[in-house]
């Protein structure tokens, strides 16, 4: 008996030492942000102010890390598990438009963090600074052929190339209508050398062109010379990139919106003649003319108004936002077969798909 008595003693003390432990645990379970957003602004200059929401475990401490400002932002828990701040841009601050913000909640000993997925710009105004952001296409040129020969275009003798252009092209060279085509390399920025050895088939002379082609990214140049000993100087380069597309842009949304129909005088005419009819069946008397003409006037109305029911249409709002950063909307009376995100042209009071 008194084994059993130990026994249960101890299992008490041993409950009694977990309890506090267990605790602990509940209280310092893992922290969660569960939703993290900003008042978006059209710009971001001094005296504007950043708006700032987020949800998450209650009890913690949030705080925001943006991009351009030296010192943390913190949220206040204006309810349980609900955070909010603002911040009113000084002329100190240097927020970039594309300035990444990083939340940090701290609740006991866990903490967790995630970046905000909005930009602090309206879309539109992110948009248009991206465009104005955007790198210049950079256009080769070819400022200077040289070739040289071991001294003779026969079999076994060595042609060689130097060209100075735009650095970090890829560089070749086409002999004799681009049978032969020599890939030169870049010994150092914006010079390129490459050689050649003379074929017994070939039939060079000191008057076969020598096509020089220059290609960074997209854009391409080709400059020529001959075979003949000595360097020319000439500048050549790709013709300007075409202008960015003004009526271009990608499909947002399609609408299906239900439209009342417009009646004519077909229903009116119909009503106002079955309603004459019930009017002259009721109307007694003096009264006969009048109750009708209420009667005609009632139909009349109703005619309309059943037309108007049974001819109510559909229409399609095809929501476009531009290249440029704009928005239209052009309205189809029937299901223009587009979606979400199909890159389309405005081409007059019409959508048509571009690649």
């Amino acid at each position: 008996m008194k084994f059993f008595r130990r026994q249960a003693f101890f299992l008490l003390m041993l409950v009694a030492g977990l309890l506090p432990a267990g605790a602990a645990l509940a209280q310092t379970g893992a922290a969660v942000i569960r939703s993290l957003s900003v008042d978006q602004v059209a710009q971001l200059s001094p005296g504007t102010e950043l708006i700032f929401r987020a949800a998450g475990s209650a009890g913690g401490q949030l705080v925001l890390d943006i991009d351009g400002l030296s010192n943390q932002l913190g949220l206040a828990e204006v309810s349980p598990g609900s955070y909010a701040g603002a911040y009113t841009i000084s002329i100190r601050d240097k927020i970039p438009f594309d300035a990444k913000v990083r939340a940090t909640l701290k609740v006991g000993s866990a903490q967790v963090s995630a970046m905000l997925g909005q930009t602090l710009l309206t879309p539109a105004e992110h948009a248009r600074m991206v465009a104005a952001t955007a790198p210049v296409p950079v256009v080769p040129q070819i400022s200077r052929i040289e070739t040289r020969t071991t001294g003779a275009y026969s079999g076994g003798h060595e042609l060689s190339f130097i060209v100075d252009g735009t650095p970090g092209a890829t560089a070749q060279v086409s002999l004799d209508g681009g049978r032969s085509q020599i890939a030169l390399a870049e010994e150092r920025s914006g010079r390129y050398t490459g050689r050649y050895t003379v074929k017994t088939s070939d039939q060079f002379s000191a008057t076969t062109p020598v096509v020089v082609t220059l290609a960074v990214a997209d854009k391409t140049v080709r400059a020529a010379k001959n075979l003949a000993p000595g360097a020319t100087a000439q500048t050549a380069q790709a013709a300007p990139p075409e202008p960015a597309c003004e009526a271009c842009g990608v499909v947002v949304s399609v609408k299906k919106v239900k439209v009342k129909g417009q009646s004519n005088y077909i229903g009116a005419i119909a009503g106002g003649v079955g309603g004459a009819a019930l009017g002259n069946q009721v109307g007694k008397g003096d009264g006969k003319t009048v109750a009708t003409i209420l009667g005609a006037v009632g139909g009349a109305f109703a005619g309309r108004e059943i037309e108007k029911q049974v001819k109510s249409d559909y229409r399609y709002d095809v929501v476009v936002r531009l290249d440029n950063g704009s928005s239209r909307t052009l309205s189809y009376a029937s299901d223009p077969g587009l979606a979400s995100g199909a890159k389309v042209q405005v081409v007059g009071d019409a959508l048509q798909l571009r690649p």
